[in-house]
């Protein structure tokens, strides 16, 4: 393994020659304004006061970008805050060693949709991919991936997977038809234990007790379960007060509070503070169900400032609601995810999608 290692040094500090060669060379690099539809990802160094286009692309040919990758999501390493994965709607799965300076595709998965990718917490160097309806795992961080998981309904696409912390042989997977699956053993053999019925959109494992589980579908709430997946408690009825709250946009933990999760629908933002019993909404200067919420984040160390992205505007608040300030996006593209750094949450990564591809 101590070569996988190695092969991962030198593809850092490769992208690092390689980005120098490209700013020396005159790559215009756009800060802040509103530029016409660049999708892909952008970042910024002062809690979005500005944003820097990150679209170098590293290939075996040379360079080029992803200005046009229609980003689903960020996944962050566990283990390694400058590894972030993009899943992608038409681009399969890309990678950054370097905290977004450029990217690379995992070998193999370099078209199609990847809905979904987990990271072993044990081990950065093992990587779980949805890829259609198959799983596909790396051991040897991207160099190569073989697929442990298909479906024999081709229709049937994965959409969510994720990897216990503490026994990393656990793996959870969903799919469009609401199945969940589990492996006990990395990824080897699985089993169903429970249909949702509906479109499973994320799985969710608790950082403190991993046998606590929330799965988000598409259009019926939240499921729950407090034993690894044996039981299941379904959380929908909660939400239901709220109108069009069973819309799944997205659902993130709150880093700084056990049990708190946000959850985003066509409603707007729900908060909850006791694993999903109660939920409260967080109070936007746009009515409920009156804009969609395409992305959202929480600061890892200060649970009043939110962020969250509408097709045209950047919310940020201070106060957890209280006041908001707004702002424009870097892009017309729509923003479809974003990420705090966990070392400094002035950093934020917004990853964007092409309008016309939605």
């Amino acid at each position: 393994m101590n070569d996988v290692f190695l092969n991962r040094k030198f593809i850092q500090l490769t992208a690092g020659a390689l980005l120098a060669v490209v700013v020396l060379s005159g790559c215009t690099i756009r800060f802040g304004g509103r530029q016409p539809s660049t999708a892909g990802v952008y970042k910024s160094f002062d809690g979005s006061e500005n944003w820097v286009g990150k679209s170098l692309y590293l290939h075996s040919g040379g360079t080029g970008t992803i200005e046009t990758v229609a980003v689903i999501d960020f996944v962050i390493d566990p283990q390694d805050p400058d590894a972030i994965y993009l899943t992608t709607e038409n681009h399969g799965l890309l990678y950054s060693y370097d905290a977004g300076e450029s990217w690379r595709h995992a070998s193999g998965i370099d078209s199609g949709r990847v809905d979904a990718v987990a990271i072993d917490p044990r081990n950065k160097c093992i990587i779980y991919s949805s890829f259609a309806n198959t799983i596909r795992k790396s051991v040897d961080c991207n160099r190569s991936f073989r697929e442990v998981y298909i479906d024999t309904r081709a229709e049937q696409f994965i959409t969510a997977v994720a990897v216990d912390r503490f026994n990393n042989l656990l793996v959870y997977a969903g799919n469009t038809g609401g199945d969940i699956l589990k492996s006990f053993d990395g990824g080897n053999n699985w089993q169903v234990i429970t249909r949702t019925e509906n479109q499973v959109t994320k799985i969710l494992i608790d950082p403190e007790d991993t046998r606590i589980i929330y799965v988000a579908t598409k259009g019926k709430g939240i499921q729950k379960t407090i034993d690894a997946g044996q039981t299941w408690t379904d959380l929908s009825e909660g939400l239901r007060q709220y109108s069009a709250a069973l819309e799944y946009k997205e659902l993130v933990f709150d880093p700084n509070q056990p049990n708190t999760l946000l959850y985003v629908s066509k409603y707007g933002l729900l908060k909850t503070d006791d694993g999903g019993a109660t939920w409260l909404p967080i109070t936007l200067i746009t009515p409920p169900t009156s804009t969609d919420i395409y992305s959202v984040a929480i600061n890892p160390i200060n649970a009043d400032e939110i962020y969250y992205a509408t097709a045209s505007t950047f919310y940020k608040t201070a106060d957890g609601g209280g006041n908001w300030i707004t702002r424009r996006l870097p892009s017309n593209a729509l923003p479809t995810a974003l990420y705090i750094d966990p070392r400094n949450p002035a950093v934020l990564f917004m990853g964007l999608t092409p309008i016309s591809q939605r």
